[in-house]
C-alpha cells in the first residue's frame, strides 16, 4: 500500500513537471505553420498571425532593471545557487522574475502595426543579458538598488555564504529594444477601427526555426525529469 500511495506521488510530480516543460511548446506548432507576414498585411480581425517588422516607440518607453537600457519592455529573473535541487546538486533557484511593457509600433518597408502586449504576461524569447554576483561580491549599483525596493529579494542566507560556490546570484534581462527586428506572434484586436496585436503575445529576435529550436531545448531537461518521476511511480505501483 506504501509503495502504492508513494508510487501515485511520483507520478503525480512529475506529470506538473511535465507540464511545465510542455506548456512553453503549445505556440510552437501555430508558429512553424504560420506564413511571416509584413506588419502592413496583418489585416484580419481575431486571428493568429506572425510578422515581423522593426521595432520603435510609440509613446513612453522603459529603463531596463538592470543595466538601464531604455526599451520598449524587457523580462528579468533572479537565481541563486543552492545546494539541492530535483536530483540536481547545487543548482539555481528561482528567487524572483517579472515583465514591464509599453505600446509600440512594428515597421515594416511600407506600413506599420501597433503592438499591445499585456501587461501581465508575454513571452520574450530574445538574447539574455546577463550579470552574475557572488555571495562575496557587492552587487553592481544599479542592482543594488533593484533589490532593495523588491521585498522578494532578501540577503543571501548566512548558512549559504559560508560554503564555497553557493549564494552566487544571476540576473538575467532580456529586452524589446527599439530599432531592433522582432518577430512577433499573437492574436490581432480591433481598436479605433485599426488592426492591432495585442494580449499574450510571443516576441522573438529568432527566425521561427530557431525558436522552435529554442523552445524544444528549454523544454528537454524537464522532460526528462518528469519521465523520470512517472517511471519511478508505476515501478513503486508495480511492486
Amino acid at each position: 500500500m506504501l509503495y502504492t500511495v508513494a508510487g501515485i506521488g511520483f507520478i503525480a510530480f512529475g506529470l506538473v513537471i511535465g507540464w511545465y516543460g510542455v506548456r512553453s511548446l503549445v505556440v510552437v506548432p501555430n508558429i512553424l505553420r504560420a506564413n511571416v507576414q509584413a506588419p502592413s498585411e496583418v489585416t484580419d480581425h481575431g486571428s493568429f498571425v506572425v510578422c515581423r517588422g522593426i521595432a520603435n516607440k510609440s509613446g513612453d518607453i522603459l529603463t531596463a532593471p538592470f543595466t538601464g537600457s531604455q526599451c520598449l519592455g524587457f523580462e528579468f529573473e533572479v537565481a541563486e545557487r543552492q545546494p539541492f535541487g530535483i536530483g540536481v546538486p547545487w543548482f539555481l533557484a528561482h528567487l524572483d522574475d517579472g515583465v514591464a511593457t509599453r505600446p509600440f509600433t512594428l515597421d515594416g518597408p511600407v506600413g506599420t502595426l501597433d503592438i499591445v502586449p499585456s501587461a501581465k504576461r508575454f513571452a520574450l524569447d530574445s538574447d539574455s543579458t546577463i550579470t552574475t554576483v557572488s555571495a562575496s561580491e557587492t552587487a553592481p549599483e544599479r542592482i543594488q538598488r533593484f533589490v532593495d525596493v523588491r521585498d522578494e529579494l532578501k540577503p543571501v542566507a548566512r548558512w549559504v555564504r559560508i560554503i564555497p560556490g553557493l549564494g552566487t546570484r544571476r540576473y538575467v534581462e532580456r529586452r524589446i529594444d527599439p530599432g531592433e527586428e522582432y518577430l512577433i506572434a499573437g492574436h490581432t484586436d480591433h481598436q479605433q477601427n485599426e488592426t492591432i496585436l495585442s494580449g499574450n503575445l510571443t516576441i522573438t529576435d529568432r527566425s521561427p526555426r530557431q525558436f522552435a529550436l529554442t523552445r524544444l531545448w528549454k523544454a528537454l531537461f524537464p522532460m526528462v525529469i518528469a519521465l523520470s518521476f512517472v517511471a519511478v511511480g508505476f515501478g513503486g505501483i508495480a511492486l
